[in-house]
């Protein structure tokens, strides 16, 4: 996640024991948290040369890509989430922008993440395997 405010610390907050994806109502399963986090600090030209430019929360995890989109309006944060998996593929396997949209339609599974808030969020999952050689 790139760094928004000069000096900013790590916020960690709201975690559930159980959320189908999208929450949708004040229901979730509350839990505690309890973490032990480790941040790597990751240079600017080596993020933009692996994920492009991110202006967003970005995962990466051993199976996925997971660029995101948020917006107070649905149909905004989809398409925040389009641009910026279409970034993540042309930083890093030089795809051209038609292609990696043609790539998401047909490959991608975007996910809402929640509409219980003003702020409407959304995730997409790239699978890595499928650019694997």
């Amino acid at each position: 996640m790139p760094v928004q405010v000069p000096g900013a610390l790590a916020y960690v907050g709201d975690p559930h024991f159980a959320q189908g994806d999208g929450e949708v109502a004040l229901t979730a399963m509350e839990a505690s948290l309890r973490a032990t986090l480790r941040f790597d600090i990751v240079p600017a030209d080596r993020v933009a040369r692996e994920y492009g430019r991110v202006t967003g929360p970005l995962i990466e995890t051993s199976e996925y890509l997971v660029p995101t989109g948020l917006s107070e309006d649905l149909d905004e944060a989809v398409a925040a989430c389009v641009r910026a998996a279409i970034e993540l593929l042309t930083a890093r396997w030089g795809m051209a922008p038609a292609h990696a949209l043609a790539y998401l339609s047909a490959a991608t599974d975007f996910d809402i993440s929640q509409v219980v808030d003003l702020v409407k969020g959304v995730h997409a999952r790239i699978r890595k395997a499928d650019f694997d050689d």
